[in-house]
């Protein structure tokens, strides 16, 4: 893919908020919103028409850097 491309689809990203950049003069730093990765299988579930899973609260104090690790 061109340059061009991927910088396009890198906004997109940003824009509906899976992608964070961070902007260092002319460069701009990319990285996946951990919140949006947790939450894809709860998402894609009710994409599908299938009920979202629970989560277990003490996992999800793991997801977040917590004290279950």
């Amino acid at each position: 893919m061109s340059q061009s491309t991927v910088s396009h689809h890198l906004k997109v990203l940003n824009e509906v908020g899976f992608a964070l950049v961070e902007r260092e003069g002319t460069y701009s730093r990319y990285r996946l919103n951990e919140e949006c990765v947790q939450a894809f299988p709860s998402a894609a579930d009710v994409v599908m028409g299938r009920p979202a899973p629970l989560l277990d609260t003490a996992d999800e104090g793991r997801e977040r850097g917590g004290k279950g690790r």
